[in-house]
C-alpha cells in the first residue's frame, strides 16, 4: 500500500483493526485532508450500562485490551504513516485473501463504509458508530446504516474483487 494509492477503505480497514484491538465500539470518526481522528464515546470508558443492541453483541467478541491498560488518549490520530506501516503489520496476521471477510467484524464494516466512501468520491467525512447504527456524513449528505445494510454492500465489493476464486 502506497501513500497515493491509500483508498478510504484501506485506510478505515486499518483504523478499524486498531480501534477493535483497543477495545472501542462507540466513536466518532473525522476525516480531514489526510488524517484520521477518533474521539471515543466517553461512557463506554466509565462502564455505563447501555441497552444491549445487536452491533453490542457483534463487538462482543471483539477482543479488548485488559482494563488496566485501556487509558487510552482522546482523540486518537491516525496519520498516512502509521496507516500503512500498520497495514503491514496487520498483513502478517490477516487470513485467506480470497475468502469472505467477516462482516461482524469492526474492521470490515469500516472498510465497507471506506469502499462506499471511495465510490462517492468522498474526500472529507465523519462517521458516527453508536452502537446502533452507523452514520455518515460527506458533502451535503447525511446517511445511517444498519448491518445488514452493510453486509449487502460488502457482498458487492467482495463480489467485485478482482482477486477472488474464480469457479471452475
Amino acid at each position: 500500500m502506497t501513500a497515493e494509492a491509500l483508498s478510504n477503505a484501506q485506510s478505515l480497514r486499518v483504523i478499524g483493526q486498531q480501534l477493535a484491538g483497543l477495545g472501542i465500539n462507540s466513536f466518532q470518526l473525522d476525516k480531514r485532508g489526510d488524517e484520521y481522528i477518533v474521539r471515543r464515546d466517553r461512557s463506554e470508558s466509565t462502564g455505563n450500562a447501555r441497552k444491549k443492541t445487536f452491533l453490542k453483541s457483534v463487538f462482543k467478541n471483539t477482543p479488548r485490551a485488559p482494563d488496566s491498560a485501556r487509558q487510552i488518549p482522546i482523540p486518537l490520530c491516525f496519520s498516512t504513516s502509521q496507516i500503512i506501516w500498520s497495514d503491514t503489520e496487520n498483513q502478517l496476521r490477516r487470513g485467506q485473501p480470497t475468502a469472505m471477510p467477516d462482516v461482524h467484524d469492526l474492521s470490515t464494516l469500516l472498510r465497507v463504509l471506506g469502499d462506499y466512501l471511495d465510490r462517492k468520491a468522498a474526500d472529507d467525512f465523519t462517521i458516527l458508530c453508536d452502537m446502533v447504527l452507523l452514520t455518515v456524513s460527506y458533502g451535503q449528505k447525511n446517511e445511517s446504516f444498519r448491518i445488514d445494510n452493510l453486509y449487502d454492500l460488502g457482498v458487492r465489493m467482495y463480489l467485485r474483487r478482482s482477486n477472488r476464486g474464480r469457479a471452475t
